[in-house]
């Protein structure tokens, strides 16, 4: 294919990559500011009252569910009391008193020689006694050292050192010195004298000091290991049970259990749980953003897709915040969001969305567990569940198994020796209402909701599935065999999109409306024509541009009406890349062999794009073997099956199903599905001139498809080969009086 047969769509990748990327920036700040703001601004609501630590409760507060948590205000109080008296200790150091004893002994020489001095006056005396350093004598106890005996002074002196001794052999911590120096003062011997033992008295206290030290290192290893081993306090209310009682004095505890309970309102912002929930939104929009990246086709998931996902993200975390505002989560339709994201999107966004909800949910409710389960196993069990979702009531039996998950988890959560069965009986009510009734019908209303940006959803297939619809009845007047023709499409692909479980409703509607610009000018298809080919007294290139416009012509008119995008996609694609071969080979024939290569092969060409979802490929495959089929009738089932391989290769060989997702597997159980309906539309026929030889040459040429399934027939990337060896292999047929007709090289449309 040359290089100005690329697709329109390989060359507007660049700028559709931007978009993508703008559209993704888009929607990360959108949901993590949009989180953010759900999450982390309180709202105060009826029954909450204003208190703080101090207050006197002006009003007995109850429970008003049952709660139970860990409490951080009584586990750090035990914590505080055990740690409290845990102090490590140096060993007794013994030459602290051993030095205090040789300090004394200095000093009474000192006094001594004070004594001894005769030339010193008294009052020379005693002052020196009084300046001696680190002692606090008096005058009048230097007076008593003065004026003391020498027998008297030598006793008092012993008896001195032998309390500083005695005393700093015991273990005196910092706190115990007072006690210590008490027993200095208290212990001393009868044998002395008043003014012996007063002396004794003032000066043995002052040589006694600490002899241990508290071990800092040592100490807070201790502390730490006896605060590890303290168990957090579990803090237990039952609905109705009160919190505080009216005149009590509020407490760092009753504040904490009015916060878990919801009941406490928040004054000022909180900037701490602004921040928190900053985090959270942002590292949610993260994950999503980047799941969306890496694993979302964004040729079939377009921004209007990006921007629903968002709009369902917050509104939903809206809703559950409000029902935890309320105690009434139970109601929250987890389900029915989940159901809705799968069918809209896919199953495995919905998945993860589902799980980033939840988290979301136990976070706002306070971090606690039991709302995630719940969430989480209702949503991922009714995706789980969820078949056929063109009908409605498989919402309704996904809804029911749901239920189970709901009754499981509250059961799970709220099993105990001492129940409120009152309670749990309307916890139980709430999950069954939610699962039957609540899922179902916000699924079902959602897509009323979704339709409002451009996505097809099972309420718009059933109306554009109507036979009445306006432009239905007017292809049926204008172009009754067009009509005819796309019925039959639509039965044959939507039997094979069943098989390969393929969305069949929107592929019966795809087909419905794929031919839809024939109804300009009917008269030159040759399903329409009941005499006379109008191709005969014109150009090849008028021709093929009258062919070529049915489908421009069908999305002006698909837009117009405004069909989904996902039906005017049938439109554009339901011929892929193909060239009208008949009209080409004549236009060659004009010029004459010579200047065959003056003959522009693009003005011959579909514009496409090529088929980019497996709905799409399965009507090109469908348009093309059935416009075939009607051309040739088949009499045998051997003659039918060789007919749909034969059309079925010749797209593979062209590329055309290169970009559907299409799987070898998938296109065996196509070619299996369209052989069996055809078998019940044709039956014993006469023979008609020419059917035989082309059968015969069918036989001959046909090669088998592997019947292995295989990842796709090619990468995305690469380009359909040349097709003007077989034509554009679409099957239909071309009446021009200049060749033989041959029906299955190019269109029906003459």
């Amino acid at each position: 294919m040359n290089n100005s047969a690329l697709d329109v769509e390989d060359r507007a990748r660049p700028l559709a990559r931007i978009i993508n990327q703008m559209s993704l920036l888009v929607f990360f700040l959108g949901v993590a500011i949009g989180l953010t703001v759900i999450t982390g601004i309180s709202f105060n609501r009826r029954g909450q009252i204003n208190l703080s630590v101090g207050d006197r409760a002006p009003q007995t507060v109850e429970a008003p569910r049952s709660i139970n948590y860990v409490s951080d205000v009584l586990t750090a109080e035990t914590r505080d009391q055990v740690v409290s008296g845990i102090y490590v200790y140096t060993p007794l150091d013994r030459g602290v008193g051993r030095q205090q004893a040789v300090n004394a002994r200095e000093v009474f020489r000192f006094i001594e020689v004070v004594r001894s001095d005769s030339l010193a006056s008294d009052v020379d005396r005693l002052g020196y006694l009084q300046a001696i350093e680190n002692l606090d004598i008096s005058a009048e106890t230097a007076n008593l050292l003065i004026t003391l005996t020498q027998d008297e002074f030598i006793e008092a002196r012993n008896e001195t050192l032998s309390q500083i001794s005695s005393v700093m052999l015991q273990t005196i911590r910092p706190e115990q010195l007072t006690n210590a120096k008490r027993d200095a003062r208290s212990q001393i011997s009868f044998d002395l004298n008043q003014n012996q033992e007063q002396l004794v008295q003032v000066l043995a206290p002052q040589f006694i000091v600490p002899n241990v030290f508290l071990d800092e290192e040592a100490t807070a290893v201790a502390v730490a290991e006896a605060a590890a081993g303290v168990e957090p306090v579990q803090q237990v209310f039952t609905q109705g049970q009160s919190v505080i009682r009216v005149g009590e004095i509020v407490q760092a505890e009753d504040i904490e259990a009015l916060e878990k309970l919801g009941l406490l309102q928040q004054e000022g912002t909180d900037w701490f749980r602004i921040s928190s929930a900053f985090l959270i939104s942002t590292l949610s929009a993260l994950i999503l953003m980047i799941y969306w990246s890496r694993f979302m086709d964004k040729e079939l998931y377009t921004t209007r897709h990006l921007i629903l996902l968002m709009f369902l993200i917050l509104g939903f975390t809206l809703v559950a915040r409000i029902t935890i505002l309320y105690d009434l989560v139970y109601l929250f339709p987890a389900a029915g969001l989940a159901m809705l994201l799968s069918v809209v999107i896919q199953p495995r966004i919905s998945l993860m969305v589902m799980f980033i909800v939840a988290v979301l949910a136990g976070y706002m409710s306070g971090q606690t567990l039991e709302p995630v389960v719940y969430i989480a196993v209702s949503s991922w069990i009714a995706i789980m569940v969820l078949f056929d979702p063109h009908r409605f009531a498989s919402y309704f039996r996904a809804g029911m198994v749901a239920v189970i998950g709901n009754l499981a988890v509250i059961l799970a959560f709220n099993l105990k020796p001492v129940m409120a069965y009152g309670e749990i009986s309307l916890d139980l009510f709430f999950g069954l209402i939610n699962g039957l009734i609540a899922s179902p019908f916000v699924t079902i209303a959602g897509f009323f909701l979704v339709g409002l940006f451009g996505i097809i959803t099972v309420v718009q297939l059933q109306d554009l599935s109507r036979l009445d619809h306006p432009l239905l009845q007017e292809l049926l007047r204008k172009a009754p065999g067009t009509y005819h023709h796309s019925i039959m499409v639509a039965n044959l692909a939507e039997q094979a999109a069943e098989r390969i479980h393929a969305n069949g409703t929107l592929v019966r509607v795809g087909a419905f409306y794929h031919d839809i610009g024939k109804m300009d000018r009917p008269q030159f298809f040759s399903e329409n024509q009941a005499g006379g080919n109008p191709h005969e007294s014109i150009s090849p290139y008028m021709s093929a541009e009258i062919i070529l416009g049915h489908v421009t012509s069908g999305l002006e008119k698909a837009k117009k009406a405004r069909l989904p995008v996902q039906i005017q996609n049938f439109i554009a694609e339901h011929h892929g890349r193909g060239v009208i071969k008949v009209f080409y080979e004549r236009a060659k024939q004009l010029v004459g062999e010579d200047d065959y290569d003056e003959v522009d092969i693009d003005l011959f060409r579909y514009e496409g794009p090529r088929p980019r979802s497996r709905e799409t490929g399965i009507v090109l495959l469908a348009d093309t073997v059935e416009a075939a089929s009607t051309a040739i009738q088949p009499e045998t089932e051997h003659e039918i099956e060789k007919l749909v391989n034969r059309l079925v290769e010749d797209h593979v060989k062209a590329g055309q199903l290169d970009r559907s997702g299409l799987t070898m597997g998938d296109l065996k159980e196509i070619r299996e599905s369209f052989t069996e309906t055809l078998q019940g539309r044709f039956h014993l026929r006469v023979k008609y001139p020419g059917n035989n030889e082309l059968m015969e040459e069918a036989d001959e040429e046909t090669p088998q498809l592997s019947e292995v399934p295989t990842p796709l027939l090619s990468t995305p990337g690469e380009s359909a080969p040349p097709i003007e060896e077989n034509g554009s292999g679409n099957g239909k047929s071309e009446s021009v009086p200049t060749q033989k007709l041959n029906p299955i090289s190019s269109e029906s449309e003459s």
